[in-house]
């Protein structure tokens, strides 16, 4: 993060409504932070960060809440904070042992079965493929529609023309770029126009069949980017 953030606790203190946030989809008040994460700061002193956090542009004040949500830039300093993580999920752990044994699969009962373990761990929509063969497989649309954030029919109906082009736009982002190390795209950072109203990670992955696959999952700017992250680095790993 820039040096403009003055110290660790903002630091902390951003991270924690971020956390909040993705966890309850609410505004995060000063006094949730203090209470649920045990800071050793008075709301007051936590209030006048977040003053400090707006000015700076990392968090925002919704008009009907007294509250705060994070913006791209605190979820940027987010994303880029879980990068070295070391933590590990049993469960992930699992079921990606599972896909490890799947080499005797055919080419697209893999690639369909990635799709669909992927999209059930990060609760967003997953798209795996072989872009050099147009092969793609996505698995998650109608789970991630239970997320708050798409409430209304025209949200729902920007994220649906979204998804229905996504294979086009990874195989397109393949063929300009290297996804050897996991990528976050957040909000107007995509380079993929209808999506910067949404989070976009993106890594490609050994398989079994001796070729390189690219996998992407869309989903909220509120998504789990630690928990995300962490999945596609298992399955960077497997073969």
């Amino acid at each position: 993060m820039k040096s403009t953030m003055a110290n660790e606790r903002q630091k902390a203190i951003l991270q924690a409504v971020i956390d909040e946030f993705i966890e309850s989809a609410a505004p995060v008040a000063s006094s949730r932070i203090v209470h649920k994460y045990h800071f050793p700061y008075s709301s007051a002193t936590v209030r006048n960060d977040f003053l400090k956090l707006d000015a700076e542009g990392y968090l925002e004040q919704p008009h009907t809440s007294a509250g705060r949500v994070p913006t791209d830039k605190g979820y940027r300093f987010y994303a880029d904070a879980i990068f070295d993580s070391g933590k590990r999920h049993a469960r992930k752990q699992k079921m990606l042992a599972e896909l490890a044994r799947a080499s005797e699969f055919e080419e697209e009962e893999f690639i369909r079965t990635a799709s669909r373990m992927i999209a059930g761990l990060s609760h967003g929509v997953a798209c795996a493929g072989f872009p050099k063969e147009e092969l793609f497989y996505k698995s998650g649309f109608a789970e991630a529609l239970d997320e708050p954030e798409f409430d209304n029919s025209t949200t729902r109906k920007n994220f649906a023309e979204l998804v229905d082009d996504i294979d086009n736009f990874l195989a397109e982002m393949v063929d300009d770029e290297s996804f050897s190390f996991p990528r976050i795209f957040i909000g107007n950072e995509n380079p993929i126009e209808l999506a910067r109203e949404y989070s976009v990670m993106i890594s490609s992955f050994a398989t079994p069949f001796h070729k390189e696959a690219v996998i992407g999952i869309i989903g909220p700017k509120r998504m789990d980017y630690q928990k995300n992250m962490l999945l596609l680095q298992e399955l960077q790993t497997l073969w």
